[in-house]
């Protein structure tokens, strides 16, 4: 891929000059080292030394210590393959800066215009001129249309190939595809009274691609009303603000905007423009918070927030969020035990959104914003259910749900733009639209197809048909072709022509409790009802590197401590495939049994000593009072002889049985479900079996797809929502309970294979028996 006027093949000569700079102690580039370091620490919190964070809900570890020394080594190997050393992300971060600053350059020499932009806390300018490596390319055949041509989502193909993936994981964040933000765009349009000419704030605007998006939306409406080119050009470059915290996104995000304006500035015959694009920090909790002069004026607030975890924020910001918006705006109802405990996957995005709603969207302004998915029904979500923003009243207007596809290029994260509106009745209004995205199955694209279009979304406001792009509407109106069956993100258009739509809406599963889990209108719900169980997050593996036993670990220690251990890989429906096997040096999450362990076995505590260091960086408070070796997620629950298990992952809501297995090293050991794992304890086996049944069951089956969604995966707060009552052994149940066991003995003899190949597999037998599972359930439904 190429950038207009921007030698790209230079990148490798400016990272590996800058990497001689770096390890010669050059004064220019060690002070900016130093000060990147220390903004890095101050802003991100604990991301040196340890796996990228935007592997949110993978295997990585997620801990580390927040201090690493700055000093340059050459050496680039880990125990971890993950680990991204501070000097490296440096190297990759300055390249990418280099090339951003080569076509800024090229532009305003091209156009000969002058940038103005906001003083920055951090400057990484010096560094490109200690390097002496110019990435402007001179020979390049340079004109103004090849650089208007230019736009947001080259820097991305840029960046993409500049920036090795473990190094963009780092900080969280992730280029948004232009369809994602052009959507976002045009749902506040449609909702916001004077959005074209109001102000639009994107306060994580990352590389700009949603102000890029309210950009061009606002050149065509400029157009439209017949506006002047310098009035069209002031309007443009005044109303559409941008705040990051990372000075690289800033300085992306800077020259995509001017990319941007290029045809505005054109028309105008400027020499200078001005870019409202502001490094600092939005929510506020550090000293470099930016004064953008819009706060508390924005007609529309649009961006995809940070998903950085909570235990991944530096102290100082913790305390800050803590005493200022959490109990100002009164951001989370979970205290004491449940704090710690009960929410332990909580993100930085919705207090992020909350704060910047409050501070700088007007009464009636409009947002939309790109979050998890399954704040439709999980308990973080309930913030966004609650209906208010501080004193103010919040209504969620549509949700657009994209939890069968992936925006974010493997980021395997299930996402959904929600739109809001602060100020306005004090009601909730239900049920909330939403649109619901999928992959197509390749049908032809025709006139049917673009009404289907408007009607996918009947419950947009009455005005939004009428908003929708004439570029937009250009590209599907009368189209023949066959649809491309791989979703495509790279316009809104492409969105449309890629995806299939259902239209739909939410409403609260208790009608009493707007604030609690909501579900689509059309979903299964007769398996809906209240949970007599308690439902278990498996056991933390936060330092599996550690804890993970292979054949050579297990030679060397006792196998007093060490049981079979089930990660996602493990669990099919009615069964299990294999295990691996994992350290649990506790009985119970916080148990004091270090003298036990070192008495009882030796060889076991002198590993774990061994690892001391790497242990006690872990940062999170759940370790806080307990030896250095405890782990999460552990109690009398884990030992339960029977357990109910599934991946809460998982995109197939598959159940099985589990108590102990056969280990060819370990012998008959109870079996432990992993990180990964969702389960149920109980004491008998009938009881066990009859709940595993009633999950494996078609109407819950059905149920659970609708309420997680295609990658949403099982959470304890969806499961939780199902009619599950206590076992009273009454015939029907007895009888789930007959079928799992008879079920279960089917699935071992085909486990030869790998589990996809399983899954694909029709088993006779076992389908028999489901279907007098699916038929047992509906009887015990019909008996409630």
């Amino acid at each position: 891929m190429t950038l207009p006027g921007v030698d790209l093949t230079a990148t490798d000569d400016y990272r590996s000059r800058l990497a001689a700079r770096l390890s010669e102690s050059d004064a220019t580039v060690a002070r900016v080292f130093e000060a990147w370091c220390a903004y890095v620490r101050d802003h991100h919190g604990a991301v040196f030394e340890t796996p990228g964070i935007g592997n949110r809900d993978g295997d990585g570890d997620e801990d580390g210590g927040e201090r690493v020394s700055t000093e340059f080594t050459t050496e680039t190997k880990s125990s971890d393959p993950n680990t991204v050393p501070p000097h490296r992300l440096f190297l990759d971060t300055l390249t990418f800066a280099a090339v951003v600053d080569a076509l800024h350059r090229q532009v305003e020499v091209t156009f000969g215009v002058t940038v103005d932009t906001p003083d920055d806390a951090l400057d990484l300018r010096p560094v490109h001129e200690a390097v002496e490596v110019s990435l402007v390319d001179d020979d390049a055949d340079l004109t103004r249309d090849s650089l208007a041509a230019c736009d947001a989502e080259d820097l991305r193909r840029a960046y993409e190939r500049t920036v090795p993936s473990t190094s963009r994981r780092v900080f969280g964040e992730y280029y948004t595809p232009p369809g994602l933000a052009e959507l976002g765009v045009r749902e506040a349009a449609s909702r916001a009274d004077g959005f074209d000419r109001g102000v639009v704030v994107d306060p994580g605007c990352g590389a700009g691609a949603f102000l890029t998006a309210a950009i061009r939306r606002k050149r065509r409406s400029a157009r439209a009303e017949s506006l002047g080119p310098a009035a069209t050009l002031e309007r443009l470059s005044t109303t559409v603000v941008g705040v990051d915290v990372n000075p690289v996104a800033v300085a992306a995000a800077r020259t995509a905007c001017l990319l941007a304006l290029l045809p505005a500035m054109a028309d105008a015959s400027v020499d200078r423009v001005s870019i409202p694009v502001f490094l600092g920090d939005a929510l506020g909790l550090a000293d470099d918070t930016p004064t953008t002069g819009v706060e508390g004026r924005a007609t529309a607030l649009v961006g995809n927030p940070p998903w950085i975890p909570w235990e991944r924020l530096p102290d100082v910001q913790k305390e800050r969020l803590k005493a200022g918006p959490i109990d100002r705006l009164d951001l989370f109802d979970h205290r004491g035990a449940a704090a710690r405990l009960g929410h332990a996957n909580d993100d930085l995005s919705l207090p992020f959104v909350w704060t910047c709603l409050d501070r700088f969207l007007a009464d009636g302004g409009v947002a939309a914003f790109v979050l998890k998915r399954d704040h439709v029904r999980g308990p973080a979500g309930r913030l966004v259910r609650s209906g208010r923003v501080g004193s103010r009243p919040l209504a969620v207007e549509h949700v657009h749900d994209f939890g069968s596809v992936d925006p974010f290029e493997g980021v395997g994260v299930a996402a959904a733009l929600y739109v809001f509106r602060v100020g306005g009745s004090e009601e909730p209004d239900f049920p909330v639209p939403a649109t619901v995205w999928e992959p197509r199955d390749g049908v032809a694209n025709g006139t049917a197809s673009t009404d289907a279009m408007d009607t996918a979304d009947a419950t947009d406001t009455a005005n939004t048909a009428s908003t929708v792009d004439t570029a937009d509407m250009a590209n599907t109106e009368g189209a023949t072709d066959a649809v491309e069956t791989t979703p495509t993100f790279e316009s809104l258009s492409t969105l449309r022509t890629t995806l299939a739509r259902t239209g739909t809406g939410l409403t609260p599963v208790d009608t009493d409790d707007p604030a609690g889990p909501w579900h689509r209108v059309d979903a299964e719900t007769a398996p809906v009802g209240d949970c007599a169980y308690r439902i278990r997050h498996g056991l933390k593996d936060d330092a599996k590197a550690v804890f993970s036993v292979d054949d050579d670990l297990l030679s060397r220690i006792e196998p007093t401590h060490v049981y079979p251990y089930l990660r996602s890989k493990h669990v099919v429906k009615w069964g299990l495939f294999g295990h691996d096997r994992f350290l649990v040096p506790q009985r119970q999450a916080g148990e004091a049994n270090a003298d036990a362990l070192g008495r009882e076995t030796p060889k076991t505590y002198d590993y774990l000593e061994s690892r001391r260091e790497r242990l006690e960086r872990r940062k999170s408070s759940w370790f806080d009072g307990g030896p250095f070796y405890s782990l999460f997620g552990l109690g009398p629950y884990t030992w339960a002889p029977y357990k109910v298990v599934w991946c809460r992952l998982g995109f197939n809501p598959h159940f099985a049985v589990v108590s102990t297995v056969d280990d060819a090293e370990l012998g008959r050991k109870p079996v432990v479900p992993g990180d990964h794992c969702m389960f149920v304890a109980c004491d008998d086996a009938n009881e066990a079996h009859y709940l595993c049944a009633l999950l494996n069951a078609d109407p819950y089956q059905r149920c659970l797809r609708d309420l997680a969604g295609g990658k949403a995966g099982l959470s304890k707060s969806v499961v939780s929502s199902l009619h599950l009552p206590e076992w009273d052994e009454i015939r029907t149940q007895e009888r789930l309970a007959a079928l799992s066991r008879r079920a279960h003995e089917v699935v071992p003899a085909y486990v030869d294979r790998s589990k996809r190949a399983y899954n694909r597999l029709t088993i006779p037998e076992l389908a028999e028996i489901q279907k007098e599972v699916d038929r047992t359930a509906a009887r015990f439904l019909a008996e409630r």
